[in-house]
């Protein structure tokens, strides 16, 4: 009889209990550094913000148009002012208006003393040179305290939490300390990631392929989402499948960085060798995952360099770092790791399938004639069809339990946009 392999038996970690297994065992890096604020985009926040500056500074007017005293208004004819002066963004007004008198402001600018309202100009008939204004008894009635006024603090109050330590900085929060005058920030240190594929058949774009050769595109995908990520990338390039290759490389590059991503070589083939080098060269936590595309997923540790041994097939390795590894990398850059955005949306395709695994069906989502979502899915679902994943606009997500989908059943949708792809 052929002997059976005791691995069969193994119940696979689900990819929630993969997640938090790893993130257990993942400590932040604490090494931070200051980066002009048009160096922070993407970067980790080291340390808490607090507002330092009320926004905005001054009550200011939200609208070109016309500060008054609403008491000044009469509810039973048209009532005329004389315009006293204005009060342009930058240029405040100098003095209290008086009793009786309007002054022209813009959008932005400083309310002056005296006034508690700003009517718009569209709502005033406006002498030719400006100097009165005639607003009638209907549009008096609708005015109320406060009208068209942004007041000091609306936005943010001196002192209170601007921004939170562990948040990755997206152009709208630098934008919000370029507002308080903030010209720098501390923010970690970028996490250094190296990445290697691995395989005989692999060749670099441009070579000449041999018999059974195949051009090398997981790193391609690998580096990029990374940069996006915002982590400091060494690219190894393609390891053949000999131990003699695999090993000093992988003990060399765990010396020098943070994480180890590897794509092939961790299954169970006889030339997969890069798990066998992991375990030789640190630990391994679990390796296997009950999850489709992307089951062998090796996780590790050489010294104090984290490894993640990502499967060979194109898809497999997008979506095993999507879902699984992006959550851990974010963990040790001191960002905290978010639940994919899930959209609910309704299936136009019929899909049968083994229960046991949470699987991934590359997916694009459009609006029907009564503008609800509904999703497509690629015509295959093979792994190795790179092609799906640049018709995809994301992926539906199908749980351990669910024995397939049929037409009108309502499915999550994960886009690509809430996993961190642009």
């Amino acid at each position: 009889m052929p002997h059976s392999d005791s691995r069969s038996s193994e119940r696979l970690l689900t990819l929630a209990e993969a997640i938090a297994t790893a993130l257990r065992s993942i400590v932040p890096i604490g090494e931070t550094e200051t980066v002009p604020l048009l160096e922070a985009y993407g970067r980790v926040l080291a340390a808490d913000l607090p507002a330092r500056l009320d926004v905005p500074p001054a009550d200011n007017s939200a609208m070109d148009g016309f500060a008054l005293y609403l008491a000044d208004l009469r509810s039973d004819q048209p009532t005329l002012l004389p315009v006293v002066g204005q009060a342009l963004a930058g240029h405040p007004y100098a003095g209290t208006v008086p009793r009786g008198a309007a002054v022209r402001i813009t959008t932005g600018a400083t309310l002056p003393d005296g006034p508690d309202a700003v009517v718009m100009q569209e709502q005033c008939r406006i002498a030719p040179d400006e100097s009165w204004i005639e607003i009638e008894p209907k549009v008096a009635a609708r005015l109320q305290p406060g009208e068209n006024i942004r007041r000091r603090g609306e936005d943010v109050r001196v002192g209170t939490a601007l921004l939170a330590k562990g948040l990755r900085l997206r152009p709208q929060e630098v934008a919000l300390a370029a507002g308080q005058g903030i010209t720098s920030l501390a923010v970690a240190r970028r996490l250094r990631v190296a990445v290697a594929s691995t395989g005989d058949e692999l060749h670099e774009p441009g070579a000449e392929l041999s018999p059974g050769g195949i051009y090398e595109s997981n790193r391609y995908t690998l580096i990029g989402l990374l940069r996006q990520l915002g982590c400091a990338v060494t690219d190894l390039g393609i390891l053949r499948d000999e131990r003699d290759e695999v090993l000093p490389a992988l003990r060399e590059a765990a010396a020098t960085h943070d994480v180890l991503l590897t794509s092939g070589g961790v299954s169970v083939g006889t030339a997969d060798v890069v798990r066998e080098v992991i375990a030789e060269l640190g630990r391994i936590a679990f390796w296997r995952l009950a999850i489709k595309p992307g089951k062998p997923v090796t996780f590790g540790w050489i010294d104090h360099c984290m490894v993640l041994g990502l499967p060979g097939n194109p898809v497999s390795v997008a979506v095993a770092f999507l879902l699984f590894a992006r959550p851990l990398l974010l963990k040790q850059m001191g960002a905290e790791p978010a639940e994919p955005l899930r959209l609910q949306a309704t299936a136009d395709f019929q899909f049968r399938r083994k229960p046991g695994r949470r699987e991934w069906l590359r997916a694009r989502l459009r609006l029907d004639s009564v503008r609800k979502p509904v999703v497509g899915i690629y015509p295959t679902n093979s792994s190795g069809a790179l092609s799906s994943l640049a018709w995809a606009d994301g992926l539906v997500e199908l749980p351990e339990d669910c024995a397939g989908v049929a037409p009108g059943d309502a499915v999550e949708y994960l886009p690509f946009g809430g996993l961190g792809v642009e």
